[in-house]
């Protein structure tokens, strides 16, 4: 495959096998128990992230690194069946990166992850020629080093950035993650990651009183409870939507994409929030981080169709 020119959206991040499993509950030590279900999935939060992209539209590329065996050649043919260009995708001698997922029956969501050749990710692999034409740079779960490299190149070329917060950077201490989170324009984590970096569970007011300088947009996910969104101004926050739930596995950077992908038409926090949300409702019913992700006429079908919970049904 050829290097593709005027990409829309370059991605830069984990790709990796996800093996998912479904349990009734949690074993206990020494216990052995039988899962009740069990698929094998393409996944990783950039490569997640940029097939939504391209279903939603956007001529997408990623920047990661896989191993030289079964499950690296998987991943790339699979990304190119989702037409993301794979042209900077490097193949390493380390195994592919790999993630061990169960959920309950209740809706726990526990992951195990093996990062394997997405260690071999380097600021170095961050192509300016390759990325100047984009318009938006999204970082997914990267390390330090790559998340500063991304954004400042970014900034280099006017071009707009989100960053995912991962574990590799919410342990970093605050001050250096803040240092991080300036150089991007768009900013998600979970209730758990902003806990972890802010020390206190979200709100509204906190989330207004500890906004990034030279941020653009703060997004906070809190799973079954929906989202919350600020600019530094105002703080906006949603209801998830009513749906089955099969599997949360990849939700977040299915949120993040259609997010992402409506700020940039449009500059309303409630809409990219309320898309985000339908986005990620829409996979959830599905089991393995791309499947169910939808194509922009499905996704505004669903909007237009379905409705969000209410504070009352979330009880």
């Amino acid at each position: 495959m050829g290097l593709r020119q005027n990409l829309d959206m370059v991605a830069v991040g984990n790709l990796n096998v996800d093996l998912i499993g479904k349990v009734k509950r949690l074993p206990m030590r020494d216990e052995k128990l039988l899962l009740k279900e069990f698929v094998r999935r393409p996944g990783g939060g950039a490569a997640n992230f940029a097939v939504a992209c391209s279903r939603l539209g956007l001529k997408s590329g990623l920047i990661g690194c896989v191993g030289e065996d079964e499950f690296g050649g998987d991943l790339l043919s699979n990304l190119r069946r989702e037409n993301v260009d794979t042209t900077h995708i490097k193949v390493v001698d380390a195994p592919t990166g790999l993630v061990f997922a169960l959920s309950t029956l209740k809706g726990d969501h526990f992951l195990v992850a093996h990062r394997g050749a997405n260690l071999s990710l380097k600021p170095a692999d961050i192509d300016s020629d390759y990325i100047k034409g984009a318009r938006l740079l999204h970082a997914s779960s990267v390390v330090p080093e790559v998340a500063l490299a991304v954004g400042s190149r970014a900034r280099k070329y006017g071009i707009q950035t989100s960053l995912d917060l991962g574990a590799e950077l919410v342990g970093v201490g605050r001050r250096k993650l803040l240092k991080i989170v300036e150089l991007f324009d768009i900013c998600f984590l979970n209730q758990r990651s902003y806990k972890n970096a802010f020390r206190k569970m979200p709100d509204k007011n906190g989330i207004l009183k500890n906004f990034p300088r030279g941020l653009k947009v703060l997004v906070v996910t809190m799973g079954a409870n929906g989202a919350m969104v600020t600019d530094g101004k105002r703080a906006v926050s949603a209801p998830t939507y009513k749906v089955k739930v099969r599997d949360s596995t990849g939700a977040g950077d299915a949120f993040a994409a259609a997010f992402d992908v409506i700020w940039m038409r449009s500059e309303v926090l409630e809409k990219a929030l309320k898309y985000g949300l339908a986005e990620a409702a829409m996979k959830v019913q599905h089991v393995g981080a791309s499947e169910g992700l939808p194509t922009m006429k499905e996704l505004e079908r669903f909007v237009r169709t379905r409705r969000q919970l209410s504070s009352g049904d979330l009880d």
